[in-house]
């Protein structure tokens, strides 16, 4: 059947000559739109090339898990080790490209901890060698070097001396262990994070 001029202009007449609903509005664009699995507002579906920087994440994530307890050693007497500095140096960064996330980063790790006993002070430095993300060993090797500092007046050498090497035995039980752990956590925390 032929369609008329009347029928053509029927809201419900379609170009091919069929009758169908009247088109409906959609709710919003939002709606219609594909679930992204980006982050990123341009790069649908992370199929182009990008890069964020991780390195500050990084930065706050190592200095919250070594200076959340920062006490490594005390006892009742007022004799006290603990971190006081945490460094990281490098760089991290996420990269995404055709949907695949890409983890790259280069970093160093430097504690300082400090420490007194029965009025001698030390300083004690661990640092890590580079780690990197295609490093084949999953540890962080830490090299510890400690210092005598400038003791409280009046403490004898020989008592200086001993608490010097009584430190040392405490930062290769208690603090090399608990950076080299922490280096290890760093890694698998990068490898966790989605930024």
């Amino acid at each position: 059947m032929p369609a008329t001029n009347a029928v053509l202009h029927d809201k419900r007449y379609s170009a091919d000559g069929i009758f169908c609903e009247p088109p409906k509005k959609l709710e919003t664009a939002a709606a219609a739109a594909p679930a992204q699995n980006s982050q990123s507002q341009w790069n649908t579906n992370d199929y182009h090339w990008e890069e964020r920087d991780a390195t500050d994440f990084a930065r706050q994530a190592i200095s919250d898990r070594l200076l959340g307890d920062r006490t490594i050693w005390s006892d009742a007497n007022g004799n006290i080790l603990e971190i006081t500095a945490v460094e990281l140096t490098g760089d991290a960064a996420s990269n995404v490209r055709k949907g695949k996330r890409i983890l790259t980063y280069s970093l160093k790790l430097k504690v300082t901890c400090e420490g007194c006993r029965n009025g001698a002070r030390l300083r004690g430095v661990l640092e890590s060698v580079e780690f990197c993300h295609d490093d084949d060993a999953r540890e962080v090797v830490v090299n510890l070097a400690t210092e005598p500092m400038e003791s409280d007046a009046g403490v004898e050498v020989n008592r200086a001396m001993k608490a010097h090497e009584m430190f040392a035995r405490v930062l290769k039980k208690k603090a090399l262990p608990l950076v080299e752990g922490g280096g290890a956590w760093l890694r698998d925390h990068l490898a966790e994070h989605r930024g």
